[in-house]
C-alpha cells in the first residue's frame, strides 16, 4: 500500500513539474496559406503545424528558456516569414507590431523585454532613414544601439533577453569584454544553446585575437586546386597577408571590394596578398563575383555557405570579417580592418 501511495505521489510531482514548465503559444502570419510553420532552435526544428490561413498553436514543456524562431522555412535563414523569440513556460502570443511589420511574442518576462527592445530598435531605424546622410546620424544612432544593448545585458543577466542583447554584442566588441560578460549570466541562462555557443565563438574568437597566432586551413581555389594558409604565409614573396571572408551574396562584403582593390593593386607588389575565402554555396555565383569585379588575389572556398570550416575556425559569425597577418612572425597583428582602414594599415607597415 505503501508502495502505491509513494508511485501516485511521484505522479503527482511530474504532473506538477509538467505545469509549471508548460507552454501554449498562438499566432498568425498575415498573407500565409497552405503552409508548414516551425519552431526552429539552433537549427533544429522542435515542432511543425500545417497551416491553412497562417494560423498556429503550439503546445509543450520548455524546461529551459531558448531563443527561438516561428518561421515558414525549416532552414531560418530562407524563410521569408520569421519570429524570434524566447520560448518558455506560459501563455505566449505572437502578434505584428503596430505601424511595423515586425513580428513580436508576448506573454512573459523576457518576450515582453525583447517586444519592447523590437520597438525602440524599429524607432531607430526610421529616424536614421528619414535622416539619412546628415552628418553624425549614424554614429548617433549606432551610440544608441549600443547603449541599449548595454543596458540590455546589464539588467538582465538573469534572464534569456539579456542573452539576445549579449549575441548582439559580441558581433562587434572585444572578445574579452565578451568572457567577461557571459561569465555573468546566472547557471540557468548559461546551460540555453544561446550561451554555449557564443561561449565556443568567444573562444575561437579569443584564439584569433591580436597577438595569437594564425590557424592553418585548407581549402579548394577558384581553379580546383587545394591551397593552405601555411602556403600563403609562408610564401618568400609575401609579408603580410589578408585573410578575408566574404561572400557573393553579402551586400556589405561586396561594398568592401573596393578598398581591397585599391589596396591590393598598391601594395601586391611590396609583399601585401589577400586570401579570400568564400561562404558561397554556389561555385557559379563565387566565380562571376571573382570575375565581374576583378579580384584578383588568392581565393578559395569549401562552398558549404555558413558551415564553411574555416570560419568555424576562426569564429566567424558575421561577414565580412578579416584577419591581417604578419607572415615573418604568423601572428595576427589586425582584425576587422574596412574601408580606409585597411590601407592605412598597410601603407604604415609597409612605408
Amino acid at each position: 500500500m505503501r508502495k502505491y501511495v509513494l508511485i501516485l505521489a511521484a505522479m503527482a510531482a511530474l504532473s506538477s513539474c509538467s505545469g509549471q514548465n508548460s507552454y501554449k503559444l498562438s499566432g498568425q502570419f498575415e498573407d500565409c496559406t497552405d503552409q508548414t510553420i516551425y519552431l526552429v532552435c539552433s537549427g533544429d526544428v522542435l515542432d511543425s503545424v500545417y497551416t491553412a490561413n497562417g494560423s498556429f498553436k503550439f503546445e509543450g514543456t520548455a524546461d529551459q528558456p531558448e531563443y527561438t524562431y516561428i518561421t515558414n522555412n525549416r532552414v531560418v535563414r530562407q524563410a521569408n516569414l520569421q519570429c524570434q523569440f524566447i520560448l518558455e513556460p506560459g501563455k505566449l502570443v505572437m502578434e505584428r507590431m503596430k505601424d511595423a511589420p515586425e513580428y513580436v511574442v508576448k506573454g512573459s518576462r523576457a518576450n515582453d523585454l525583447l517586444c519592447a527592445f523590437t520597438a525602440q530598435t524599429w524607432e531607430m531605424t526610421q529616424y536614421y532613414e528619414s535622416n539619412e546622410g546628415k552628418e553624425g546620424v549614424l554614429e548617433e544612432v549606432e551610440a544608441k544601439y549600443n547603449d541599449l544593448l548595454q543596458k540590455g545585458v546589464k539588467e538582465n543577466l538573469d534572464n534569456m533577453f539579456g542573452m539576445i542583447c549579449m549575441r548582439e554584442l559580441a558581433y562587434e566588441q572585444e572578445p574579452a569584454a565578451t568572457r567577461a560578460m557571459l561569465d555573468e549570466f546566472v547557471p540557468q541562462v548559461q546551460n540555453s544553446k544561446l550561451w554555449q555557443t557564443l561561449d565556443e565563438s568567444n573562444r575561437k574568437k579569443m584564439a584569433t585575437a591580436t597577438g595569437q597566432p594564425y590557424i592553418d586551413f585548407s581549402q579548394v581555389t577558384a581553379y580546383g586546386v587545394r591551397l593552405s594558409a601555411k602556403e600563403v604565409i609562408s610564401n618568400p614573396a609575401n609579408k603580410y597577408v589578408l585573410i578575408d571572408f566574404w561572400a557573393s551574396w553579402c551586400g556589405p562584403c561586396m561594398r568592401e571590394v573596393p578598398f581591397l582593390k585599391a589596396t591590393y593593386a598598391k601594395y601586391s607588389s611590396k609583399g601585401f596578398q589577400i586570401l579570400g575565402v568564400s561562404l558561397d554555396h554556389d561555385r557559379d555565383a563565387w566565380m562571376a563575383a571573382i570575375k565581374e569585379n576583378q579580384m584578383d588575389w588568392l581565393h578559395v572556398s569549401d562552398l558549404k555557405y555558413w558551415s564553411n570550416e574555416a570560419a568555424a575556425l576562426y569564429g566567424v559569425n558575421s561577414i565580412p570579417a578579416n584577419f591581417l597577418i604578419d607572415c615573418s612572425t604568423g601572428k595576427i597583428i589586425a582584425t576587422g580592418l574596412r574601408g580606409n582602414n585597411l590601407e592605412n594599415k598597410i601603407a604604415e607597415l609597409l612605408k
